[in-house]
């Protein structure tokens, strides 16, 4: 519990990090790290919740925390990151919690999208299970030939 609550701070961190940067200090990388390094500990030696996580998503978060931790490197603060790269930590660090808490459903995602008929590119963070619905409607859409309500 208390590793899931330091984890969804720290996200809140550093997504927050670019709408408030003038306002607080940027969040340290590392205590990402650490926590990351713990919970790397914990999976590798198959303890607590990792006993019974089945040996391809250990692999699979495994992975995750790797390219999170090379992408950190040596760097202090959220705001030495580049924007895709903050956008890629937040993502990882969102699966590697909804991965503890068997929760994926409940994952943000997050993404830079380009709005239709602009070249403004804005953040767009959506859940799994929203992102599976649009989907879902899309693809009804197609298949029925309708034009979605919210045009």
């Amino acid at each position: 519990m208390k590793a899931t609550i330091l984890i969804s701070l720290l996200i809140a961190g550093l997504w927050i990090h670019d709408a408030t940067a003038a306002a607080a200090e940027p969040p340290m990388l590392e205590q990402i790290v650490l926590q990351q390094k713990e919970i790397r500990g914990d999976v590798l030696a198959g303890t607590g919740r990792y006993k019974d996580m089945p040996t391809v998503t250990k692999e699979r978060l495994l992975s995750k925390q790797a390219r999170l931790l090379d992408m950190i490197g040596d760097k202090r603060y959220a705001s030495e990151l580049s924007k895709k790269q903050r956008v890629e930590a937040f993502n990882a660090l969102e699966w590697i919690e909804a991965t503890i808490n068997n929760d994926p459903d409940n994952r943000l995602v997050c993404a830079q999208e380009r709005k239709v008929g602009s070249n403004r590119i804005i953040d767009v963070c959506r859940t799994e299970r929203q992102i599976k619905k649009d989907h879902d409607r899309a693809r009804r859409q197609l298949v029925e030939g309708t034009m979605p309500l919210e045009i």
